[in-house]
């Protein structure tokens, strides 16, 4: 498993060698599936390459050996291009990632591993603890810079900007409509009495796909990445969960190495499951959930690449259906983005070590002490983060 305490320069060369120690995880990084990872498109193959002469050079092979050419995407911010493949049949992934990486020195090539938002738990009740547990000053803060969310689509109507503003753009082959996943994610995010004067960006990214279901692929995460980039993002939150996938390792070192913040879910497939990514990557800020009580959700993911507690169990989250008491990782994620968008001294730290070392700093230890795989280094904490 890949320890997020490790040296920058080394943590950055295990997040490009997912093919060497993704047998660790339960993951193979030769493109094949296993129980934890899913295809949207079984017959998909993608490609990042940095230039349009590699692009010439992928797209002329691709050609001669087979290979329909599907879509191919700039991706300006983050230095590359995207390229789209249906194989060949008979092809397996892993024969046309060492194929076309063979032909096209540089490139990274991919399957299109699927991500999937993370089930919400509903309660007939709860309480409003959440500010109250986390010492959340009783004014609220401001955010400082945009925030982006990458999910569900999401219901503006429904989400309680106070002051804000709100811009979507979906990522997504068809029109989707809002999704109570992505509009509940952004409600806590959001909330008033802990944020007010958001600039909320939201990707839609989920979709009905061709063998996965409703899920995200991929291509559509590095899509969705690169806008956040352009659009001078500070802070995302991803409360979806899946394998670990070359194209999102190289576009979250990208958007990471631009100054972005990540935070995500650990995933809700219990204790005993394999790490889940985008949290299990070493630049990315991992969240687990706990109850009132400080007390760990039974269905979140363990290991050493948490990083940092909220509360997540018996949280109140609007809709366009309404308000509900809602449970999970993914609600406990957004709590950590709304604290780092409101912490100057989080804000420009120097990368994201330095935020996830200021987070522990600040966090209160639960159950083992010191820095733990079930808690990470303890429940968060935001007692005089911003002024009144």
């Amino acid at each position: 498993m890949l320890l997020k305490n490790l040296p920058l320069a080394l943590a950055a060369i295990l997040v490009l060698s997912v093919a060497a120690c993704s047998a660790m995880l339960g993951q193979k990084g030769d493109g094949t599936a296993t129980s934890q990872g899913a295809f949207v498109d079984k017959r998909e193959i993608v490609g990042l390459v940095p230039d349009v002469q590699a692009q010439m050079r992928m797209e002329a092979f691709a050609a001669t050996n087979g290979y329909r050419l599907r879509d191919v995407t700039t991706l300006r911010s983050l230095s590359l291009i995207m390229l789209s493949f249906e194989m060949p049949e008979g092809t397996t992934g892993k024969q046309a990632i060492a194929e076309l990486e063979a032909a096209v020195p540089g490139s990274t090539v991919g399957v299109n591993h699927a991500y999937r938002d993370q089930p919400i738990g509903i309660s007939a009740a709860g309480t409003s603890y959440a500010n109250t547990l986390m010492n959340w000053p009783a004014s609220g803060c401001r955010a400082l810079t945009p925030i982006g969310l990458i999910d569900t689509g999401v219901d503006a109507q429904a989400i309680g900007l106070s002051g804000g503003r709100f811009v979507q753009k979906s990522f997504t082959s068809v029109s989707e409509g809002p999704g109570r996943h992505g509009t509940e994610v952004a409600s806590i995010l959001s909330d008033p009495s802990r944020l007010r004067d958001v600039t909320l960006y939201g990707a839609a990214v989920i979709e009905d796909t061709v063998d996965a279901g409703r899920a995200a692929g991929a291509d559509a995460l590095v899509k969705a990445l690169n806008w956040l980039v352009e659009e001078n993002v500070k802070v995302v939150n991803v409360s979806l969960a899946g394998p670990a996938n070359k194209l999102l390792a190289l576009a979250i070192e990208g958007a990471t190495e631009r100054g972005m913040i990540i935070v995500a879910a650990v995933g809700n497939a219990g204790p005993n499951a394999d790490a889940l990514y985008p949290a299990a990557y070493p630049s990315v800020i991992a969240v687990t959930a706990v109850d009132a009580a400080g007390r760990i959700y039974r269905k979140a993911g363990r290991g050493q690449h948490v990083d940092i507690a909220a509360p997540g169990m018996d949280i109140i989250a609007n809709s366009a259906q309404g308000a509900r008491f809602v449970t999970g990782t993914s609600v406990a994620a957004p709590f950590v983005t709304a604290r780092i968008a409101a912490d100057p001294s989080l804000l420009n730290a120097a990368g994201y070590d330095q935020v996830r070392q200021r987070l522990a700093a600040t966090s209160r230890d639960l159950g083992q002490t010191g820095s733990d795989s079930i808690y990470g280094s303890g429940l968060l904490q935001a007692e005089g983060i911003c002024s009144s």
